[in-house]
């Protein structure tokens, strides 16, 4: 990035979401961890400062049960940022369709965290950017969210949704020049219950966290992560039993 950012890191719990915090704060930029209270939050706090003393990480508690302490969250965070905002969500809870289908409320759980928690929040922060005239939004998202498959689309459905609400959003944050990017993830380990498939192997985190900031930065709207993962998505689209027999 041109000028120094304090990135707000939504989701610091998620293992990609270190990550991120920990790659924007190696670029120089503080950091504000927004996820659930606890050691393991400070932990990372401790972890980033240690790493790089330069920078300023602060954690914020991030009730995701109550989305209408949302806008005091946002306004904390206003009043503690020092530079330019930008936004990173990893917001994300996952349960394969099984679990779903003994337990409703675990539908219920991924609407809550994966869509109204992001919807809510970026909603909220939006017109804090929108007076900066500047700065980046990364959500990440999922090819789960491309096609609906026997073994995740409940999931899958809550992707869907946030992708769809994005496409509005990035429209509407352009205008003020905030450039908003959705990181499609491949979604291997998004159930737990998968084999891996010849072109797939687990996830790299700073790998990703490094590919976003390179996405943001480049002012991409939307991506693929990794790259080749694109190429499932006319599978899963017009030939999904093809797709599921590569899946085994």
């Amino acid at each position: 990035m041109n000028n120094k950012r304090t990135w707000l890191v939504l989701g610091a719990n998620n293992i990609l979401a270190r990550a991120f915090a920990r790659q924007a704060a190696s670029a120089g930029n503080d950091v504000i961890l927004l996820g659930k209270a606890g050691d393991d939050l400070e932990l990372l706090v401790n972890d980033i400062c240690a790493r790089y003393p330069d920078v300023d990480v602060l954690s914020v508690e991030l009730d995701t049960s109550n989305l209408d302490s949302f806008v005091k969250t946002v306004e904390e965070c206003e009043e503690k940022a020092k530079n330019i905002i930008s936004v990173f969500s990893a917001l994300e809870t996952a349960y394969a369709q099984k679990e779903c289908g003994k337990d409703l409320g675990k539908i219920k759980n991924m609407f809550q965290i994966n869509y109204f928690s992001q919807v809510y929040f970026l909603s909220a922060i939006a017109p804090v950017l929108q007076k900066q005239l500047c700065g980046e939004i990364i959500v990440l998202g999922s090819t789960a969210g491309e096609y609906g498959m026997p073994d995740n689309y409940a999931f899958g459905s809550t992707k869907a949704a946030l992708h769809i609400w994005l496409q509005g959003f990035q429209a509407q944050m352009a205008q003020y020049h905030v450039n908003v990017t959705t990181v499609k993830a491949d979604d291997w380990d998004t159930v737990g219950e998968r084999k891996y498939s010849f072109y797939q192997k687990p996830l790299d985190p700073e790998a990703c966290a490094r590919s976003c900031l390179h996405y943001a930065q480049k002012k991409v709207k939307v991506c693929y992560f990794p790259w080749y993962t694109a190429l499932t998505v006319p599978l899963r689209r017009y030939a999904p039993y093809l797709y599921r027999s590569l899946k085994k």
